[in-house]
């Protein structure tokens, strides 16, 4: 009886100071098991966690309608065990009120804001998420200041600049400025509409990659998406000027469909995607049937299909050949098709 007294006064002690502090510990675990075929070889199997994550978040209240806020979330990987992410997921403090919110960090771009606001990404994660059936180019930025607009009925603006640290930028062009790298896009939601646009200059890679680039990397996006009762569609569309460290200018149009449908605890989801690159092209789709288990959980199957027609740029989420790795390399694109079931469970 003692010993069940003292842990219960422990764990009262450790637990007051966190919810002094108003700390949330939340996370997702999603891990499938994968047959995947590469253009008419042999299947290969996997065990994959996908997009796994743990995070903590706070806040506290400053008074006159001020709070500040910081967020530090990382990957896991439950397929085998490993520990932390090492590229790195949002993770930045800053301060919310009534006029909006600061932060600076490492956060997702005003550009990747705009992509996953109209809700495209159906299933995402998933071997037929839209990122890998088409190259729908958006990233997190390491020392990014953002700020993002209260919502005036329906409309929000987010707009954000990264200082390039002294990387090496176009034309071999030192980057040490405050706005190196900038993303600007704008968010609105009512009644069930959904439209975004947005456009974003990576000089150099935001997320962390330093290498030269010739031309930099420029593109914009808009979309827009629409629910009506258990219908859901949206229409995606990118356009991509980049330059690599062989001096090669390229442009790149995508665009992508996709569509669910809910009827119980069930959602059917497809998605279609076609990129085009001078006159290469390539093309992908995925369609998937999601059932809740419970709020938290839920179970899932899916099959996804890519098709490389010149191009080296479309997978399959998750695949264990990445053909979008290297977006100039010849040795990946090849065709290939996944089936895959999966658990998602949130906390």
């Amino acid at each position: 009886m003692k010993k069940a007294i003292l842990a219960a006064a422990i764990a009262t002690l450790v637990a007051a100071p966190a919810a002094n502090a108003n700390v949330t510990i939340y996370g997702q675990v999603h891990v499938s098991i994968d047959s995947f075929n590469d253009d008419g070889s042999d299947d290969i199997w996997q065990v994959k966690s996908r997009a796994s994550r743990i995070g903590f978040k706070g806040t506290e209240d400053l008074g006159n309608g001020l709070s500040l806020i910081w967020k530090a979330e990382t990957g896991y990987d439950f397929a085998d065990g490993g520990a932390w992410d090492s590229t790195g997921r949002n993770a930045y403090i800053g301060l919310t009120g009534d006029w909006g919110t600061f932060l600076y960090g490492r956060h997702d771009t005003p550009y990747k804001m705009a992509f996953y606001s109209t809700g495209i990404d159906v299933m995402g994660d998933t071997a037929m998420d839209m990122n890998a059936l088409a190259p729908f180019n958006e990233v997190r930025a390491s020392n990014a200041i953002a700020y993002v607009s209260p919502n005036f009925n329906g409309l929000t603006f987010a707009a954000a600049i990264v200082p390039g640290e002294g990387a090496d930028g176009p034309v071999n062009d030192t980057m040490d400025g405050l706005a190196d790298i900038w993303s600007v896009g704008v968010m609105y939601s009512n009644n069930g509409l959904k439209l975004a646009a947005a456009y974003e200059d990576l000089a150099v890679e935001a997320d962390g990659w330093t290498g030269t680039r010739a031309e930099g990397n420029t593109k914009w996006l808009v979309g827009a998406g629409y629910t009506m009762n258990n219908l859901y569609v949206g229409v995606s569309y990118q356009n991509w000027e980049y330059g690599d460290d062989r001096d090669v200018d390229r442009t790149l149009n995508t665009w992508g469909v996709a569509g669910t449908y809910t009827f119980g605890n069930n959602m059917l989801a497809v998605n279609y995607a076609k990129s085009d690159q001078g006159d290469d092209d390539a093309t992908g789709w995925g369609i998937g049937l999601s059932h809740k288990l419970s709020k938290r959980t839920s179970a899932y199957v899916v099959y996804a299909d890519a098709e490389n027609d010149g191009m080296t740029i479309v997978t399959l989420g998750g695949a264990p050949k990445n053909s979008t790795s290297d977006i100039t390399d010849s040795s990946y694109g090849d065709d290939g098709s996944m089936f895959s079931i999966g658990m998602i469970h949130k906390f």
